[in-house]
């Protein structure tokens, strides 16, 4: 018996969903190694790859590789939106905003990325942080080097492997040795700072907000000015470390 067209059109949903689900995994791949990760034809793989990038939801990368597009990571802005850290942080944020005078930010991860979902400006807050929906890399901003602070080991071992540590400044951190290092003191301390790691003209700290169970979900960031923020992350950091624990607490998580 012949497929019908609705069951045809259900097959290639799930087809596209699982590229989708694949590239969010791995970051970045070519169409052969789609294929081959999801036991489909080439032909069949360029096809759907080729409707997904028209549709915004893949754009090319680098080498023939593709990655998640904008329409993926607005889907995914949108589902973090719904969930309980941002419902929980906006007045806590607005609060931080205003104690630390700069601009605040919270981050969700999205793949190897880390993605900003809101934004608080200071009284004095200079146009140099991320607007809402921005991606930032994780190995030298200050809202992924949190979360990764924050991972289990394995896990934090497994995504260090896998990205690359792009040079954005001379400042950025290109070893794994030493990012580990820093990764372990910012989690002794409990914030993470950037010192014009990605860009030459700011200065940050992060902190992680964790669940009820103590795994990160997001990092908040106070960003400004280099130059102001490196005389200032002393007495900021501890600020920004104390808000996203009280963001923590507000979805169950309980300090030991």
């Amino acid at each position: 018996m012949m497929a019908s067209n609705a069951d045809k059109a259900v097959g290639t949903l799930d087809r596209g969903l699982a590229i989708l689900d694949y590239l969010a995994s791995v970051r970045e791949a070519t169409v052969p190694e789609i294929a081959e990760a999801l036991r489909l034809t080439r032909s069949t793989t360029y096809r759907l790859v080729d409707r997904l990038d028209q549709a915004g939801y893949l754009a090319p990368a680098s080498s023939g590789q593709w990655r998640l597009g904008p329409a993926a990571a607005r889907l995914a802005m949108t589902a973090v939106q719904s969930t309980d850290v941002v419902h929980a942080a906006p007045d806590l944020l607005r609060s931080l905003a205003q104690q630390t005078r700069e601009t605040v930010g919270l981050g969700v991860r999205n793949a190897d990325e880390m993605i900003f979902v809101y934004r608080e400006r200071g009284p004095q807050a200079v146009s140099v942080s991320a607007e809402v929906g921005a991606r930032r890399p994780l190995h030298c901003t200050a809202v992924g080097k949190a979360y990764l602070a924050a991972l289990p080991d394995g896990e934090q071992r497994a995504i260090l492997r896998r990205i690359t540590l792009t040079a954005y400044t001379p400042r950025t951190i290109t070893s794994r040795s030493l990012l580990e290092a820093e990764l372990a003191d910012v989690h002794r301390r409990g914030w993470s700072s950037e010192r014009r790691e990605f860009s030459d003209a700011a200065a940050c700290c992060g902190a992680a907000v964790l669940d009820h169970t103590g795994h990160p979900v997001a990092a908040i960031s106070a960003a400004g000015p280099a130059e102001r923020m490196e005389r200032s992350l002393a007495r900021i950091a501890p600020i920004v470390a104390s808000t996203a624990e009280a963001i923590s607490r507000r979805l169950g998580y309980a300090p030991r």
